[in-house]
């Protein structure tokens, strides 16, 4: 009787484990783990483009003629020059470059640039109250200067990000070069007042440039549009170094030489020049765009297969 009842328990248990086995079988497969959120992947490089607006600052080009007309014109030491009113108005501004993101706080960058500079003016004054040979004392020459100015500016940058909230990361940054600075379509109006009466001098000066080293400090914003797009918003100190004029062609009154010579020019040429330096601050806009694709989630696996009996 014990054996028949060990018997029969048995026979249950098996039977319940079978039907638990099968019950398993049919239930649905766990849910797949959600992927990973797709994460940008970009080669480190970028190319650059940016637009801006130029406020020149002249006060410090200390402007001098060449040769010095006090030391080549036979003056004495009551003899006394000036350069008054100099300015550069405001230009526009337009760069592209490229350059490598290093990680996520140091990038750096080449650019190159064109300045349609502004427009140049100065009014040069000399007072000679002591007679020198040929009789010339207490004489005043004014000679009012304009022209146009340009600059082509080539640099190498290095940025520090400083970090990124909600989207938006301050950065600053420093630079160093080359400019390429010119000086075109010069005029001068001159105005001689003596004891002998008032009269009008004048001509013009042929085009000139030089090449500097020019440095830039820079701070600004940036703002990602989408993930390899960012919109750069930025002030840059820049200066630009020395401007130099062509030689001088002056006012002949004769009309030879279609009315200018160098001879009337003191007898030999003379030039405009900077012994200081032109500086610009800067406000710019551009978009930065990271090179490389975006990184693709593979596609999902299938779903396992149920077996149903």
């Amino acid at each position: 009787m014990a054996s028949l009842k060990a018997l029969t328990l048995a026979s249950v248990a098996v039977l319940a484990l079978t039907r638990f086995a099968t019950a398993a079988d049919l239930l649905p497969p766990p849910p797949m783990p959600e992927p990973p959120p797709p994460v940008a992947e970009f080669s480190g490089w970028y190319l650059r483009g940016d637009i801006g607006a130029a406020f020149n600052n002249a006060s410090n080009l200390n402007l001098q003629n060449s040769p010095n007309p006090l030391a080549s014109g036979g003056y004495d030491g009551t003899a006394s020059q000036s350069f008054n009113n100099t300015t550069v108005s405001a230009s526009v501004l337009g760069d592209v470059g490229v350059g490598y993101q290093f990680n996520s706080w140091l990038r750096g960058d080449i650019t190159g640039e064109y300045r349609d500079g502004g427009n140049f003016q100065s009014m040069y004054v000399l007072n000679n109250p002591t007679p020198i040979a040929g009789g010339d004392h207490n004489t005043q020459y004014v000679d009012f200067y304009r022209a146009n100015t340009s600059s082509v500016v080539g640099l190498a940058n290095v940025y520090a990000d400083v970090g990124t909230w909600y989207g938006i990361t301050p950065f600053v940054g420093g630079g160093v070069g080359v400019a390429y600075n010119r000086l075109y379509g010069m005029t001068d109006q001159g105005l001689v007042s003596g004891p002998f009466g008032t009269g009008s001098s004048g001509g013009y000066f042929s085009n000139g440039s030089t090449t500097n080293f020019a440095w830039a400090l820079m701070a600004g914003l940036d703002f990602n549009i989408t993930p390899n797009l960012k919109l750069e918003l930025g002030y840059r100190y820049l200066n630009l170094g020395k401007i130099s004029s062509g030689a001088s062609n002056c006012t002949n009154g004769t009309g030879a030489g279609n009315g200018f010579s160098i001879a009337n020019c003191g007898g030999s040429n003379n030039y405009v020049r900077s012994t200081g330096q032109l500086a610009s601050n800067d406000f710019r806009i551009g978009l930065r765009w990271m090179l490389g694709d975006n990184y693709s989630p593979p596609p999902p696996e299938p779903a396992p297969l149920v077996r149903k009996y």
